[in-house]
């Protein structure tokens, strides 16, 4: 991204290096009368009907099918990434987001009755609401620059809030197109374009109610500590290193191809890509020699920018200056755009950065464990935990390591397709962030919950003064009678204890 005259974002085609468009970026001063904009629609938008909002959810998915075409030259021209990926990684999880959120938001939102198994509580009611934040901050990051904005804006929407997005300076154009297909079916997101400035601008607003970001771990450090200033809370989803254990008795030519994909996806800019593969036994060899074949065979899109290229380049001749080895790849070959070879590495040492620096690109380093459980801590010896994979036909082993596994997700002969199946919960720990998108748990991370009781008043109230000389007896009887003892047990001292508390309602009444 070049700087054309002030104010103005240049966008360029990594692959092509040829001029794609412009936008003229926002004013950092001017992001706050952006946030009180989106304050002011949310009350309204907050307001509506969970059904009202679904309409126009499902609205919205229709312009999406209707110009998937041109939603995907706009990523490939973006991004570079090969077209195929425009729609599997980018219109069907912003598709099944809105599918999901149609069917089941209402229903999930909707006030939940809250019983009382509690003898002493049983006059009462009480119903827990799901209320919106208010205004969702979305900054969003240029790998998945349609998907993951789209779908964090689906879910902020329909819990009740206004959203202002602010997409990565290098892939504007996809995000004015999230901003503008919400918009034109009438829901509040607003749009925020530029660098850096832009975005701390945006953390630093009043009125925000969440912030969600998706970035790199040391921008998501800045922003917790920007947004933790006025207590305003974040979700981080960040870098990741994930780990993929082939197992001695898993599929070799499945495994091989499940590598390929999960490493060198959108030329491995993904943050849940496939960066450590940990081979059991024997089957390294074999692995590795069709793996590093296959690779040999791939076309891959460029990488984003010169500097994307020239730190996934550093990380690999710090490796081979370390002793590694590179069985294909292992350089930038000599054509126009920000390419750079499918790479596996083999005999990394554990002193070579890659071996704990998040590469972001198609690069993936391959070891022989002796078994599982090497397998195992070798993959947990990372700050980073969002996703894991384990490649094996025992389905209850590979059960069994995914809970020993330190990771958001695990899956089993497959690696990060969830992130397009909406009800799978997203997010990592770690240096990966915290904080979890999609999925129920998702929906509710941007909902505030109130809990809304009621009593009708009538019923008097023996913890109330004044005390007497009975009182402490009797509420040291209640703790025997409603958290000791197995059932029947209980079912006896709960009714000493409503006689008790019976006898001293009536001496507190009036």
């Amino acid at each position: 991204m070049a700087v054309a005259a002030p104010g103005e974002l240049r966008v360029v085609n990594p692959a092509t290096l040829e001029l794609v468009g412009t936008v003229m970026a926002t004013e950092p001063a001017d992001v706050q009368e952006l946030v009180t904009e989106a304050k002011v629609a949310q009350e309204a938008w907050g307001e509506a009907s969970p059904g009202d909002r679904r309409k126009v959810l499902q609205q919205v998915s229709k312009d999406v099918l209707r110009r998937a075409g041109e939603i995907a030259d706009t990523v490939v021209a973006e991004t570079g990434k090969p077209r195929v990926e425009a729609y599997t990684s980018e219109l069907f999880p912003a598709l099944d987001a809105l599918a999901w959120l149609a069917r089941h938001a209402e229903a999930l939102l909707a006030p939940e009755r809250v019983g009382y198994p509690q003898l002493h509580l049983k006059h009462k009611r009480a119903v827990l609401y799901y209320e919106p934040l208010g205004v969702v901050a979305v900054i969003a990051p240029w790998n998945f620059p349609f998907a993951i904005p789209f779908t964090q804006a689906a879910y902020a929407l329909a819990a009740g809030n206004s959203v202002v997005l602010k997409p990565s300076e290098l892939t504007p154009l996809s995000g004015a197109l999230v901003v503008e297909l919400f918009a034109a079916a009438g829901a509040p997101l607003l749009l925020a374009q530029g660098d850096g400035a832009v975005g701390e601008a945006l953390v630093a607003s009043r009125g925000l109610g969440k912030v969600l970001f998706t970035g790199s771990t040391d921008v998501g450090r800045r922003v917790a500590a920007s947004a933790g200033e006025r207590l305003v809370p974040v979700t981080l989803e960040l870098g990741g290193k994930d780990p993929m254990l082939v197992l001695d008795d898993a599929d070799l030519s499945r495994a091989v191809d499940g590598a390929l994909w999960g490493s060198f996806l959108n030329c491995g800019q993904v943050c849940s890509g496939v960066e450590r593969i940990y081979v059991e036994g024997d089957l390294f060899e074999p692995f590795v020699e069709e793996l590093a074949r296959k690779a040999t065979e791939l076309d891959l899109g460029p990488l984003i920018s010169a500097e994307q290229r020239d730190k996934v380049a550093a990380l690999v001749d710090d490796a081979l200056a370390h002793g590694a080895r590179a069985l294909t790849g292992g350089h930038a070959p000599e054509r126009t755009g920000w390419f750079y070879e499918p790479t596996v590495l083999v005999d990394v040492p554990g002193t070579a950065r890659i071996e704990h620096d998040e590469t972001f690109g198609p690069v993936v380093t391959v070891a022989r464990t002796s078994d599982e459980n090497a397998a195992v801590r070798a993959a947990n010896d990372s700050p980073f935990a969002l996703g894991a994979s384990v490649w094996t036909s025992d389905a209850e082993r590979a059960k069994r390591l995914a809970h020993r596994l330190r990771a958001g997700t695990v899956w089993h002969n497959d690696h990060a397709y969830s992130y397009a199946a909406a009800q799978a919960t997203w997010g990592g720990r770690g240096e990966s962030g915290f904080g979890r998108t999609h999925s129920k748990h998702g929906l509710f991370d941007l909902t505030a919950p109130k809990f809304v009781d009621r009593d009708s008043g009538r019923v008097p109230v023996p913890w109330w003064f004044p005390y007497d000389e009975h009182a402490a007896d009797a509420f040291g009887g209640a703790l025997a009678a409603l958290y000791a003892g197995g059932p029947f047990a209980r079912a006896r001292a709960m009714w000493r204890e409503r006689r008790a508390l019976v006898r001293m309602v009536r001496r507190y009444r009036p």
